[in-house]
């Protein structure tokens, strides 16, 4: 015999499942750490398209579970890299002409500038192992 299990069990449990993933506070993916400063939209081009030197920015979603494994790795990052690159953080939902303008079509994203132009991103979970290695590229493109 077998069992038959209804299709909304399997969107309840993947819903489930989806929303335990580190919600203990996700709001608090909008503050800024030590290491990792949340940009607006007003302050966007002065602290990344203006800047000298390597810059990576995370856009991100606090609703987003991907993006909240992401964020502890991005902020560890930016403390070993700390001098070398600066890290900001960016909400989608709260700057989403940012988003547009970057053409954020799925989060996590991460843009790296290098002197106030792209010169690299990815889309998706990294692991740290993968994230190691684009930063340092990225901080030694002279």
């Amino acid at each position: 015999m077998r069992l038959r299990l209804p299709a909304n069990y399997f969107v309840a449990i993947a819903l489930a499942l989806l929303f335990a993933v580190g919600c203990e506070k996700p709001a608090a993916m909008n503050e800024s750490t030590a290491n990792v400063k949340h940009l607006t939209q007003g302050e966007f081009a002065e602290q990344v398209t203006g800047a000298a030197g390597a810059v990576v920015v995370d856009f991100y979603a606090t609703w987003c579970g991907p993006c909240r494994q992401l964020s502890p790795l991005v902020d560890s990052a930016a403390g070993a890299f700390s001098g070398k690159i600066k890290f900001y953080k960016v909400n989608v939902d709260e700057s989403p002409g940012l988003a547009q303008n970057f053409q954020i079509q799925a989060i996590p994203t991460l843009l790296f500038f290098k002197d106030g132009k792209l010169a690299d991103r990815t889309t998706g979970l990294l692991s740290e192992a993968e994230l190691n290695d684009k930063l340092q590229v990225l901080a030694a493109v002279k």
